[in-house]
């Protein structure tokens, strides 16, 4: 496999210094999490970067698939072992996940004619749908700094340059580990229910056009935690621990007055910034130029 980490990094920082990022960087905080606020039950399968992770994986062993070659498909246990190999969750965890994107309508069980033992799956058109719903926040976004707004539509017709998507990020992270390892203080929000999308709620509340800087918002954690479908205690705990790290001071409690310091904007900037680098090389190497 290519090693193509270096160009994610270096891309990364070109798009960082770009005089757009900032405005791409809310506009994809805010979409992205209208999308999962609108889909809930996503939220609860699996912290951000393991449902990340394993969707890519997923996404890319079902576009593999060919009635030449079922095998190349999805299968409960090609993905716990995947899994257990890369210490992403165990496989009782990763069954459990499995089954209940089963029961969400997301995946569905086919036969397998060669071997009625093996548990064969297929991403439904349900599945696709979310799939594509939470990739074209990025892309949205992406296109703010790049020429990639054929990307937005054809990710939505194409399956072949979606799984082509997919299968890229997963051999990224077969070959150089996930992007939060890159950027690991990120952990406190991605390895939580949630917290990606707390955390990307609190970042758009900067105002278009303002400088990185310390500021004060109101952020009630009640509100916030009927958003995502968490407890009030669950938000809170996350504020409390990104308060200990020095991200944010908390004023008051319930989150009427949480100041936000530049460096959780420079935490989040770097870790997005991979995110739509990862996602511009995919799209060049899918063959996305127009």
């Amino acid at each position: 496999m290519p090693n193509y980490q270096s160009a994610v990094i270096a891309d990364a920082q070109g798009l960082k210094a770009h005089s757009g990022f900032k405005a791409a960087r809310t506009l994809f905080a805010r979409r992205y999490g209208a999308v999962l606020k609108a889909n809930l039950p996503v939220i609860h399968l699996a912290t951000d970067e393991i449902r990340l992770i394993v969707g890519a994986y997923v996404l890319s062993r079902h576009f593999a698939a060919s009635p030449n070659d079922p095998a190349a498909g999805v299968t409960v246990a090609d993905v716990q072992t995947f899994c257990t190999v890369h210490a992403l969750a165990g496989h009782n965890r990763i069954g459990a996940i499995l089954n209940l994107l089963r029961q969400a309508g997301y995946l569905r069980q086919i036969k397998d004619l060669r071997d009625k033992r093996i548990k064969r799956l297929e991403v439904t058109r349900a599945g696709l749908t979310i799939a594509r719903q939470i990739i074209t926040p990025y892309l949205q976004a992406l296109a703010q700094l790049q020429q990639v707004e054929h990307a937005v539509r054809r990710v939505e017709i194409d399956d072949a340059f979606f799984g082509a998507l997919a299968r890229y990020c997963s051999n990224y992270f077969l070959t150089h580990g996930t992007l939060v390892d890159l950027v690991p203080e990120m952990r406190l929000f991605m390895a939580r229910d949630a917290g990606f999308e707390i955390l990307l709620k609190l970042i758009a509340t900067e105002m278009p056009g303002e400088i990185l800087k310390d500021r004060t918002v109101h952020f009630h954690y009640g509100a916030v935690a009927d958003c995502f479908g968490v407890s009030r205690v669950h938000v809170r705990r996350l504020l409390e621990d990104a308060a200990e790290e020095g991200y944010v001071t908390l004023h008051a409690p319930g989150g009427r007055a949480i100041e936000i310091h530049a460096s959780l904007f420079e935490l989040v900037d770097n870790f997005i910034a991979l995110q739509m680098a990862l996602l511009l090389q995919a799209v060049v190497h899918a063959g996305g130029k127009g």
